[in-house]
């Protein structure tokens, strides 16, 4: 099974950072991993209004409130996180200065972590730097797996359902085994789904190809899907000789767009996490390319974990 994990928890004092906590509490880590919570907050920038400047201590006053907030933050995380579970892991809890965006991703990698969870976003005039867009930025930059968290609707039964994304490629292998080699509470289930991407049929005023010819990719499609998906079940197979309580482990192939056919059937089977890899493409190349793990961390109903190597 995985070795000790570091997993980093970015907090904001919303409902949506409680989440976030919850998931990192209930999930059954392995011995000796280390769970830390962290609550950044942006310091203003003293600036003058029209031509009157403000008193000099007001922005201290400012910057005293924001740190004694995210102080508060990170206490009632911590407390929040030892009253849900949190067994057999170290958790400590630190306030940091800075640009949440970006310092969540630097406190990870100084740190070495393993797993970055965050909630969604917040909404009142402390959690303003959030609104959704610091989960999608650290999902996008962070160099380290990352798991977006959104409210279970089954939270207190312990088990989960989970929607492993395969789809042959060494990121989407990577996934697997981040399914295959970590616990999971007792009763989870484990469905692996990849996508049938088929070339698109052109209109009747345009130049086709036989129908041969999309019969066939079809069936190619299917069979290099069976193909992903039965590998990826016998490596969850063998991972449950060593749990307690075996994963329930099904498997399916739609034919479909792969975010689109992801998010569908994550609604459809009420899970409760999408797991996939991420391919790690940047700048221009991932703009050309799309990015089917942001499109399913946006859209999905539920919590996502994308996996980095």
């Amino acid at each position: 099974m995985k070795q000790a994990m570091k997993v980093l928890v970015a907090v904001d004092g919303s409902q949506y950072g409680l989440a976030a906590v919850d998931e990192a509490a209930r999930m059954p880590w392995p011995q000796g991993s280390e769970v830390k919570i962290i609550s950044a907050i942006e310091m203003p920038t003293p600036v003058t209004v029209g031509t009157l400047p403000m008193p000099d201590n007001y922005y201290a006053e400012w910057e005293k409130a924001l740190e004694d907030q995210a102080t508060a933050n990170t206490t009632s995380a911590i407390a929040r996180f030892n009253e849900k579970g949190g067994s057999g892991v170290t958790a400590s809890a630190k306030a940091v200065k800075g640009d949440p965006k970006t310092t969540i991703i630097e406190e990870a990698e100084k740190w070495g972590a393993d797993l970055i969870i965050v909630g969604t976003h917040g909404y009142n005039a402390f959690e303003r730097f959030w609104l959704g867009s610091v989960s999608r930025y650290v999902a996008s930059h962070a160099h380290c797996s990352v798991q977006i968290v959104r409210h279970r609707k089954n939270a207190g039964t312990g088990a989960m359902k989970i929607l492993l994304a395969v789809d042959g490629s060494a990121c989407g292998d990577k996934a697997v085994e981040e399914i295959a080699e970590r616990p999971w509470p007792a009763g989870s289930e484990v469905c692996v789904l990849s996508a049938i991407h088929l070339p698109m049929t052109p209109t009747p005023e345009t130049w086709a190809l036989p129908d041969s010819y999309y019969a066939h990719a079809e069936k190619v499609g299917r069979q290099h899907a069976e193909e992903v998906t039965n590998e990826a079940v016998a490596r969850l197979k063998e991972s449950n000789a060593a749990r307690e309580v075996p994963l329930t482990i099904t498997s399916k192939a739609i034919v479909g767009h792969a975010e689109e056919t992801i998010i569908s059937t994550a609604k459809e089977w009420g899970a409760d996490l999408v797991v996939l890899g991420s391919h790690g493409y940047r700048g221009f190349r991932k703009f050309l390319l799309g990015s089917v793990s942001q499109a399913v961390a946006s859209h999905a109903p539920c919590s996502v974990e994308i996996v980095r190597a």
